[in-house]
């Protein structure tokens, strides 16, 4: 990941020109222009994932005996998931009726999520940028921007309106209409005016705050990974200097080992919350 992320620098040195560490770091972090019929980069790998996610679906469902067991080495690394994110996460926070129904929701939003994490740390496209320049003499076309689908915005908040749509419609299912909506006025015991003109405004706002919070966690920590190394990078660049080169390389092949960790975190905390704000909407009356 560390020498394909050198390529554009290296790239741009070869060629003689002037080393802009600003317009290197948001080129790469941002998503490429449309390709055409809606897809670009972000697009390409999210359908990358969601392929990887059916097939390694698929190949798990059959290593389970006739007793649910796991059987073979994928399935028993895939089952411990499931097994917590029911288990630990679903039956406490939405109950028993609907932790069999939250926990293929919550399962997606984490292999999804982590996939698309990981695709980011592969250089692929950097890789096949730097390759085709020095054979063709152009890079291709689809080397131009990020390759973490999940460092662009348009993608979190979409995962997270998933979120916003499901704690909307169990709690309503769950609660009925009228007492769903009647948790956005606070508790009864409370004056009048007080309900009006300042839970209710709270509650509104509180609603449309997390998933904003969802969206921009996950989105600002897949970015912020991608923009330090970059900038670490750049620094013998920009002084100059060969010797602090070798220190500048550990220090980024350090972040790159937390970035497979951070890829892991963000995944299980955006199950984990859309988990915990399921549930506080199907057990509003708690």
């Amino acid at each position: 990941m560390i020498a394909a992320m050198l390529s554009p620098v290296l790239l741009a040195v070869a060629d003689g020109e002037s080393f802009n560490a600003g317009e290197l770091i948001i080129h790469h972090v941002s998503d490429s222009h449309d390709w055409g019929f809606g897809l670009s980069k972000a697009v390409l790998m999210m359908a990358i994932a969601g392929l990887l996610m059916l097939l390694v679906a698929l190949r798990a469902v059959k290593g389970y005996d006739e007793n649910g067991v796991p059987t073979t080495r994928l399935a028993q690394m895939i089952d411990p998931f499931i097994v917590h994110f029911y288990r630990d996460i679903a039956l406490p926070y939405v109950g028993k009726k609907w932790a069999p129904r939250v926990t293929p929701l919550l399962l997606n939003f984490f292999f999804f999520i982590l996939f698309c994490n990981l695709l980011g740390l592969l250089p692929l496209s950097d890789l096949a940028g730097l390759v085709g320049h020095y054979t063709t003499g152009h890079e291709p076309f689809f080397v131009e921007g990020a390759a973490t689908a999940t460092g662009n915005f348009n993608v979190t908040a979409t995962l997270a309106v998933i979120t916003f749509v499901s704690i909307q419609v169990l709690g309503v299912i769950q609660n009925g209409l009228g007492a769903h909506l009647a948790h956005f006025m606070g508790p009864p015991s409370a004056p009048w005016a007080v309900r009006v003109l300042l839970l209710i405004p709270i509650e509104i706002i509180s609603a449309f705050v997390k998933p904003f919070a969802l969206t921009m966690r996950l989105a600002a920590n897949m970015t912020a990974g991608h923009m330090a190394l970059l900038a670490l990078l750049s620094i013998p660049f920009l002084l100059k200097s060969v010797w602090v080169g070798a220190p500048v390389v550990l220090i980024a092949l350090a972040i790159t080992m937390l970035e497979i960790i951070v890829c892991f975190v963000q995944a299980y905390v955006f199950a984990l919350l859309s988990g915990v704000f399921i549930g506080m909407a199907v057990h509003s009356h708690h």
